[in-house]
């Protein structure tokens, strides 16, 4: 077992207290007081300072309630005071208001002899939300919120807001009906009924169950109630609140309700500082409350702002805060703000204040990543004393995937996607679902489960399985996904194959049965069933492997781990609310859950990282260095108004007594974006960085100016990432240019880096210089029979590599080759010419097609049509001629020494004077030359299937009658038709040559590249280019 300290506090007993800090530590025990400070004032050290004064006059820790904003922030608060107290307490010496309104209507419940309560998470409040607009009278709502609109996510957020801004005032449904009413506002009345259908759904279960905003006003109703505290609060004598400017309506009127018996209150925050707008908390609150308590208590109220007679901070960074600071509304504050410039001078070792606009945005990300290394290398700052901050969450996985690249160990904080929606537990929740429930198995979803991370396969793992699988079944008429999916119901056919793709198949479709009846059994929970395949995969040994290191591939296997313990987690808390459930109800409950689980799991690698968060996740914290990127209008500030379609923000507003009517909001969201970016400059202590890249499409943000004075300059960054990897790349170079000055002293450093493990330093690993894995050919003429096919002997003509990889899985089906293989079928099948029967049977067939995006669709019909125009006119002119078919997709197959010659022809025509001629129905835009007609090897072995007598099915045909083959060319601008006239003896025996000369060219085992005439060429559309480049390592 290995003990990290992760936090580190210095003793409030060696720090100098300023004198207003002496001010709160001495204050009465009853007054109730606000204290305003500036960021990095010393707001939390008077809060400890005046725990430990109380403590020390006599109060045991029971006696005071200490309340900090966040679960993060109580948890460090906790510890700051359980290490300066040193002393035995009955519980945490620091909570939020929402887990000290839980304990209060624990305890009330127990009292009364019932259930404890149950804390409904987000997510759960969603699906609620989700089950009521299915059951309220749609005709209530009004036009523009049609079922469409009801159905989407954002909806039911913006239902959750106003419901929630309900809760928080204390609003009734009724009450917001009537509101509705008076306001003229038609969204309300139909909310009204939602929110009342909300409220019974929490009341209908066997124990009571809360929202975090229904909580804390159930908690104050509770203590108004009481005639005298129960035990737990009898002897309560002060309340301490931290980041006090986070308050919302309901936590406010908790603490009104907590004090009512003469408990002492202090409010500690800065309104400038506050981030939870979006919660409805209001700045104003700390002042409104004290006024409101001291109004009750007979108290004259007496605010402290907190002065600083020491520097926390260098000066660049507290004339930025000044500046923001002085756009914002004072909020019924303000001095705090003297703050900001304490007369003691702070350190002059570097500028510390960077404000970079950059060409774009990979010189951005490049200059962010090599500054955050720069600082960890040479100025020896932790990791875990930097930040970067952005304004959405979006944006901060974004930034996780681009600096962990850089090798820039990161970690984003705060709520993250849905368990449905993350990677690994996604995959797993799937899984589950397929192996408990019913649900038919199809090729798309075989594929999905066989390239998860529990199959571990992937497409080239796919096809080789799809390839085996064929082989082993050549009787079967079936196609190769078939045959996949076919593979899950008897994995008896997975246990036939010797590769290590099918033991991968069979261990996943043989863990899929077990799971299954393991599921079948009574009493088997969530947890059982995910357990049983996150261990039989052996998943997690590998991610927590993987995990050990900085790069994109740790960072995503330590995701991959959150995911998991997230989502067990989830299950037993679901397992302890409902013990009779059904695993696959839990299963199902988390994929149609589209917001994320509340985690109460604590971050226990953030010595290690470098810290991403919003400008919330900063309430508690600070650090040394701070980065704000991608700052742009539209971005930060979002002034795009929120909770703007049912009105949150207006009955916020109505309530508190900013309007009288809803048309008069106004509300600006600038001061809460400042507010925002107060808190992330104010969270800096000695580099704060703000940067954006010049966009086309966007605006620099109108903070660069508010803070720098100006706009800067644009420039453009050349990178110094200041990485391993990058030496290792740096080094090699030198070695294999030949130009190093001191090759001995590259070599040595690439050894010393190969000896620490450094991937790409040691020679074992540079593919330039590995040996070649085989010699043996491809294939044994001697033993082996070769297979030819027409388009593949056209291949190698053209360039052996590129028939290579074309014939070995080097390339993947288009949609224009599908879309050909739709004309193709039409052909086959149709018996009319007329254009109008052509189209109705492509469109017939038209769904087996897929596309990306729409408008591809539409290009793909307008191609089909150009086709089917072209194939019509064909058809016609083929009919008045008094031509026959005899056969349409007709296979053939014929010998030729050690090859067997196998193919498919589109279509065998007898023209009218009783000559036969095969036509080969091409779809692509790019038409041959009769010159290469000529010569056309495809066509001239569609011949030799005839005259070696390869249609065997066909009797009809006299090799005498062969007139030829040609092209039918129907997808250029109009219909072509290139001829290859009839194989005399000379040129069939020229022709049997060049077969027997390719087979001996297929099977050996080097393969020549025709650079000049195929690979680098334009026209020919060939991946062989790919493989033709060197290796970086290559030095000969």
């Amino acid at each position: 077992m290995k003990f990290v300290q992760t936090t580190r506090f210095s003793s409030i007993h060696s720090l100098e207290l300023s004198p207003t800090q002496q001010r709160v530590r001495d204050l009465p025990l009853d007054s109730i007081t606000p204290v305003f400070g500036s960021p990095g004032s010393g707001k939390t050290t008077a809060l400890v300072s005046r725990f430990l004064a109380l403590t020390s006059k006599g109060l045991e820790p029971a006696q005071i309630v200490v309340i900090a904003a966040t679960r993060e922030s109580a948890n460090t608060l906790r510890d700051q005071l359980a290490l300066e107290y040193q002393g035995a307490t009955p519980g945490p010496l620091a909570k939020t208001l929402t887990s000290l309104a839980f304990s209060i209507l624990a305890a009330a419940a127990k009292r009364e002899g019932k259930k404890a309560p149950v804390l409904v998470s987000g997510s759960e409040q969603d699906q609620l939300l989700k089950e009521v607009l299915t059951e309220i009278d749609p005709s209530l709502w009004p036009k523009h919120l049609d079922a469409t609109v009801r159905s989407l996510t954002g909806f039911r957020t913006e239902l959750r807001d106003l419901i929630s801004a309900c809760l928080e005032h204390g609003i009734s449904p009724d009450e917001l009906a009537e509101l509705g009413k008076a306001q003229g506002l038609s969204e309300w009345l139909a909310s009204a009924d939602s929110y009342a259908s909300y409220l019974k759904k929490l009341e209908d279960s066997d124990r009571a169950r809360y929202d975090s905003a229904s909580l804390l006003r159930s908690a104050a109703k509770a203590l108004e109630s009481m005639q005298q505290f129960p035990i737990e609060l009898a002897k309560l004598s002060a309340v301490l609140v931290d980041d006090a400017q986070e308050l919302t309506p309901a936590a406010a009127e908790l603490l009104f309700q907590l004090t009512r018996f003469g408990a002492g209150l202090m409010l500690i925050g800065d309104p400038d500082v506050a981030t939870l707008g979006f919660r409805v908390a209001n700045p104003k609150t700390m002042t409104e409350l004290c006024e409101r308590i001291g109004a009750r208590a007979g108290q004259r109220i007496e605010p402290i702002f907190l002065e600083p007679t020491h520097a926390i901070r260098r000066p660049e960074i507290s004339a930025a805060l000044a500046k923001i600071s002085s756009s914002i509304d004072a909020a019924r504050a303000g001095r705090q703000r003297k703050g900001l410039n304490p007369p003691a001078a702070a350190k002059a070792s570097e500028e510390g204040l960077q404000v970079r606009v950059f060409r774009s945005e990979s010189e951005e990300l490049s200059f962010v990543a090599g500054e955050l290394r720069r600082r960890h290398l040479f100025d020896q700052v932790p990791w875990s004393k930097m930040a970067v901050v952005a304004r959405s969450r979006p944006a901060l996985e974004k930034l996780a995937l681009t600096l962990s690249a850089e090798s820039v160990p990161v970690q984003v904080v705060g709520s993250a996607t849905s368990l449905r929606d993350d990677h690994s537990s996604g995959q797993l929740l799937k899984l589950a679902r397929v192996c408990l429930s019913d649900e038919p198995m199809g090729i798309e979803l075989a594929t999905e489960l066989l390239t998860s991370e529990l199959g571990g396969l992937d497409q080239l793992g796919i096809l080789r399985l799809k390839r085996s699988l064929s082989k082993q079944a050549e009787d079967h008429e079936g196609s190769s996904d078939q045959l996949l999916v076919d593979a899950f119901a008897n994995p008896n056919s997975l246990s036939l194959i010797r590769s290590p793709e099918a033991r991968k198949a069979e261990k996943l479709v043989r863990l899929m049965e077990t799971t299954k009846e393991l599921g079948s059994q009574v009493g088997t929970t969530a947890e059982a069933v995910l357990w049983n395949l996150v261990s039989e995969t052996g998943v997690l040994k590998r991610w927590e492997s993987l995990s050990r290191g900085v790069s994109e591939i740790a960072i995503q296997a330590g995701r991959n781990l959150d995911s998991i313990l997230s989502l067990f987690a989830a299950a037993a808390r679901f397992a302890e609310r409902y013990p009779s459930a059904l695993a696959i109800e839990f299963i199902q409950d988390q994929l149609e859950r589209e917001i994320p689980e509340d985690s109460l799991a604590l971050n226990n690698r953030s010595g290690e990282y470098v810290a991403l968060l919003t400008p919330s996740g900063l309430i508690g914290k600070r650090f040394d260095t701070v980065v704000l990127p991608g700052l742009s209008e539209g971005v930060w500030p979002n002034l795009k108004p929120r909770s703007s379609l049912l009105g949150a923000n207006v009955l916020d507003a109505l309530v508190a007594g900013e309007i009288s009517q809803a048309r008069e909001l106004k509300r600006s969201e600038l001061p809460g974006e400042l507010r925002m970016l107060n808190k992330a400059a104010g969270a800096c202590g000695q580099l704060l960085i703000l940067c954006a890249t010049d966009k086309e499409d966007a605006q620099l943000s109108q903070f660069l100016p508010l803070v720098y004075g100006s706009y800067p300059q644009i420039e453009s960054h050349v990178a110094k990432t200041y990485t391993l990897r990058s030496i290792v790349g740096e080094l090699r170079r030198e070695l294999a240019s030949g130009k190093s000055t001191n090759p001995e002293q590259a070599a040595l450093g690439l050894a010393r880096l190969a000896a620490a493990g450094v991937p790409g330093a040691s020679p074992r690993s540079w593919y330039g210089l590995l040996p070649v894995s085989t010699t043996e050919p491809l294939t044994d003429l001697e033993n082996q029979q070769l297979q030819i096919r027409p388009s593949q002997l056209d291949n190698f003509l053209q360039c052996p590599l590129h028939w290579f990889i074309e014939t070995h899985g080097g390339s993947a089906g288009s949609f224009q080759a599908s879309l050909g293989s739709l004309i193709h079928e039409v052909l086959e099948v149709s018996e009319s010419s007329d254009l109008a029967e052509l189209e109705k049977l492509m469109l017939s067939r038209w769904n087996s097609l897929e596309f990306e995006a729409d408008w591809l669709e539409d290009l793909g019909k307008r191609q089909a049509a150009r086709m089917l125009t072209n194939l019509a006119e064909y058809l016609k002119q083929f009919e008045s001629d008094g031509g026959q078919v005899l056969a349409r997709e007709q296979n053939f197959s014929f010998e030729l020494g050690n090859i067997l010659v196998r193919g498919q022809v589109d279509r065998i025509e007898q023209l009218a004077d009783g000559n036969v001629v095969i036509v080969d129905l091409k779809t692509g835009k790019q038409a041959a030359t009769a010159a290469d007609t000529l010569v056309n090897p495809q066509l001239a072995l569609y011949q030799m299937a005839v005259l070696e007598g390869g249609f065997k099915e066909l009797d009809s045909i006299d090799p005498k009658q062969l007139a030829g083959a040609k092209l039918l060319i129907v997808g250029g601008a109009k219909l072509a038709e290139r001829k290859q006239p009839a194989m005399d003896d000379q040129e069939s025996a020229r022709f049997k040559k060049l077969l027997l000369d390719c087979s001996e060219g297929m099977s050996k085992s080097v393969f020549v590249a025709e650079i000049s005439n195929h690979c680098e060429s334009e026209r020919a559309y060939g991946s062989c280019s790919l493989h033709l480049t060197p290796a970086v390592s290559y030095v000969g």
